[in-house]
């Protein structure tokens, strides 16, 4: 404003100074006003982002026989879950959970028989990004049966703390990363010391290529290794201590990266499960500056 309030100043001055010779001013020529006025009018990039949730997942034997198939129910922005069903190959419902928000920081999931029969539920807390802080188990009679506790660093999660009904603790996983990129998992004892660790290893475009587990010794346990077609992960492979393959996963990807069928085979290729998993889709709309 102070620069529109100068040029505005010294057109005035111009046009008193040539009025008082006689003289007709040239026309003051310059781009400053318009950048300024460009800058006011600038707005907010509004940027929509597709996300995808679950709404389906059917699981087969090998043979290609149905097990069984979990519905996934949310709300109508497809944000919060409100219902997860197990049901049989014959449709018959088996469990449920119906999950209740109180606020948006936390929320009750009760889990039911196939009867209805109240028997347990889960309460969490979570942060204003939706990350879980807590997760507590509970009876029907309300006595804590375990609870989980995280923390995050810059939205990522740095800590997972296992704790018993008594709230001793059980277990510590120290979640180590690089940027934006886990590279390594360290598993402590309830005393604190380190009982086994994985480090991971990406490409130069930042693909997971490599899981290795080692104990405490520093020696191979085992480990995975990942492939990738058109930047989607492909094949999941569990290798022996020795480099042999033990079993993999194969994933079946559309064509926006979301697994539509995930086939589990041991060494030889011989499929033991597949998982057909159905999507439903929402916009996120954000605004950058």
């Amino acid at each position: 404003m102070k620069i529109t309030t100068f040029l505005i100043a010294v057109v005035v001055l111009l046009l008193f100074g040539c009025a008082s010779t006689g003289e007709i001013a040239e026309p003051v020529q310059t781009g400053t006003n318009e950048a300024v006025a460009e800058e006011v009018k600038k707005e907010p990039v509004k940027i929509v982002t597709t996300v995808f949730y679950t709404v389906q997942v059917e699981s087969y034997f090998g043979d290609g026989v149905k097990d069984e198939y979990r519905v996934f129910t949310y709300d109508d922005s497809g944000v919060f879950l409100l219902k997860e069903e197990l049901f049989g190959a014959d449709g018959v419902l088996q469990e449920s959970v119906v999950y209740e928000y109180t606020g948006s920081e936390s929320r009750i999931g009760r889990v039911y028989d196939d009867a209805g029969t109240f028997l347990s539920y889960e309460f969490d807390t979570m942060d204003a990004d939706g990350n879980i802080l807590t997760k507590e188990k509970f009876d029907s009679k309300d006595v804590l049966q375990s609870m989980l506790e995280y923390e995050y660093q810059n939205g990522i999660k740095s800590v997972w703390r296992v704790y018993g009904a008594s709230k001793n603790l059980l277990s510590t996983t120290n979640y180590i990363s690089a940027g934006d990129l886990l590279t390594r998992i360290d598993s402590l004892n309830p005393g604190g010391d380190l009982e086994e660790y994985f480090e991971l290893n990406y490409d130069s475009s930042g693909l997971l290529m490599e899981e290795i587990h080692y104990n405490t010794d520093g020696k191979i346990e085992d480990s995975r290794s990942y492939e990738y077609k058109d930047g989607f992960l492909s094949v999941e492979k569990v290798h022996r201590k020795n480099g042999s393959v033990q079993r993999k996963i194969v994933y079946v990807n559309d064509k926006f990266g979301n697994p539509v069928e995930t086939v589990f085979m041991d060494a030889g290729d011989n499929v033991q499960e597949r998982l057909v998993s159905i999507y439903e889709s929402r916009e996120v709309i954000s605004y950058e500056d």
